[in-house]
């Protein structure tokens, strides 16, 4: 079964909830330029290349994935 791209406008929501440092985080942990990440962020860069997307979709799914958990156990 294939998978589909997330949106540019998905990956953005989900950068809009990390803050600084979590994207330079996500930055390292994933190989994409803090800068482009931020550019994505801000919306400088509405639609990033597939290979960006390809290769920061899976990280950026487990820091959403570990937030949420954190958040949780908060409550």
């Amino acid at each position: 079964m294939k998978t589909h791209p997330p949106s540019p406008e998905e990956v953005r929501k989900h950068l809009e909830a990390l803050s600084h440092a979590e994207v330079a985080a996500l930055a390292s942990d994933s190989g994409v330029p803090f800068t482009t990440l931020w550019k994505i962020r801000q919306g400088d860069t509405p639609n990033p290349r597939l290979k960006t997307v390809h290769d920061l979709w899976p990280v950026l799914k487990r820091t959403a994935s570990r937030r949420a958990k954190a958040k949780a156990e908060a409550a």
